[in-house]
């Protein structure tokens, strides 16, 4: 049988604290929210299965169907006018999961505001306006998160452990990409959000900045960004591998929003491997073999794959952690900085 390797703690309370009694009224964090789309339904479960946050308003354009949405939802309100829920002193954290376009004026807007912010990735795709919701934040004394439920994974937590005893790294691989549902919508010559350049999206920002965001923060800055990518009629990248060069190695990251690609990720030293297969916002299925001795990795099994990051930035936010802030700040500021290069190389 093979070993297990320990979980490392994740910022989930443990079951026996995860009562009314130790997150007092005063410790709730309300949650105005942005959007309404398929995502925001995982997101406000998230939010209703995490002690200490509560969904208070639901932000939508379009009056009646944000107000259908928050019924949906189970919040209790909804607005059309977005300075209207900045102004609300009963919201404390602004979560933005509108089309990318949107996600730095209106991150900056509600920071500006003194509200948190926790913004679906990419948080922006240049580092300098990265930069500024960071200096807009620290302006404001609140904190900005973008949220990428990879990193706060057990399982993720559990391969970083790990990736020291890997020996010399030789090789790593990263892949997450799946047939889109409004691809048929494209090839019809319609102009939907994730396929159109003008929203900032595409396969690299939409899919593969999961693979940016696991790469950098188990080996850090690359030397160098090469980006290849299929284009579609628009311009749109549908597809395309990411290369990060290392000084002893290259990592590849293969992404697609226009078919299905097998998913993972593999990282081979020279003591061994640790592989996953499955989707890379989840992280589900890992194992590792090291100096011939094959190791478990199995520590999640969420109801909801966010739970795990909501938590984290609920205890930062509560516990005013300026140092994981500005971690992920400078995560998300290198993010960013990739997307940018590789974007450049191939305009």
């Amino acid at each position: 049988m093979p070993d297990h390797v320990p979980a490392l703690h994740n910022g989930i309370r443990k079951k026996e604290k995860q009562t009314k009694g130790n997150v007092t009224m005063k410790d709730t964090l309300y949650i105005g929210s942005v959007g309404t789309s398929s995502i925001m339904e995982t997101i406000q479960e998230a939010i209703r299965l995490t002690d200490g946050l509560k969904g208070k308003v639901i932000f939508s354009r379009d009056a009646d169907r944000g107000r259908e949405f928050a019924r949906l939802v189970s919040v209790e309100e909804s607005l059309s006018d977005y300075e209207q829920m900045l102004a609300r002193e009963d919201v404390d954290i602004i979560y933005i999961a509108s089309p990318n376009k949107y996600h730095f004026p209106q991150a900056k807007a509600a920071l500006e505001r003194g509200k948190h912010v926790i913004v679906e990735k990419p948080a922006a795709v240049t580092e300098e306006e990265v930069r500024v919701l960071y200096e807009t934040a620290k302006a404001n004394d609140v904190f900005f998160f973008e949220a990428i439920t990879t990193l706060f994974m057990p399982n993720f937590l559990a391969v970083k452990q790990l990736l020291p005893r890997l020996g010399k790294l030789r090789k790593a691989w990263f892949s997450f990409g799946k047939y889109s549902s409004k691809y048929d919508a494209y090839l019809r010559g319609e102009n939907p959000n994730i396929f159109n350049p003008e929203m900032q999206a595409g396969a690299l920002n939409d899919m593969g900045i999961y693979c940016i965001h696991a790469a950098i923060n188990l080996f850090g800055k690359p030397q160098s960004v090469r980006y290849e990518a299929q284009y579609g009629p628009n311009g749109i990248d549908l597809a395309g591998t990411l290369y990060l060069d290392y000084p002893d190695f290259t990592c590849e990251l293969e992404t697609a929003k226009h078919k299905d690609i097998p998913c993972g990720f593999l990282l081979e030293g020279s003591e061994g491997q640790i592989s996953g297969k499955g989707h890379l916002n989840e992280v589900p299925d890992c194992a590792a073999i090291i100096q011939a001795k094959e190791l478990a990795i199995d520590h999640q099994t969420p109801a909801n794959r966010m739970i795990y990051e909501m938590a984290r930035f609920r205890d930062a936010i509560l516990a005013k952690d300026t140092a994981f802030f500005e971690e992920m700040a400078a995560q998300s500021m290198l993010a960013a900085s990739i997307l940018e290069q590789a974007h450049k190389k191939v305009i």
